[in-house]
């Protein structure tokens, strides 16, 4: 990916510092948690898949969000995410 030389962006006032940026929303970013339905897929190997569905009044939109290896639904920018 390459570098943007020339950027008109500018951080808002106390997050000029990148650590900052990522430090702060977890810390001080309270997000009411998302009501899931847990489906759990049995693998072949022995193994398992879990599926937490969240569903909309609707049920016509489908977002598929992933977590990293350590992180789970329950994280604050999965759970940011799917609100």
């Amino acid at each position: 990916m390459p570098l943007i030389e020339i950027s008109s962006y500018r951080p808002p006032f106390g997050f000029g510092n990148a650590h900052w940026q990522t430090i702060y929303p977890a810390v001080f970013r309270k997000i009411p948690l998302v009501t899931t339905i847990r489906e759990r897929i049995d693998t072949p190997d022995g193994d398992f898949l879990d599926l937490d569905w969240a569903r909309t009044a609707n049920h016509s939109k489908l977002a598929v969000i992933t977590h990293g290896l350590e992180g789970s639904t329950r994280g604050p920018y999965v759970q940011g995410m799917a609100r």
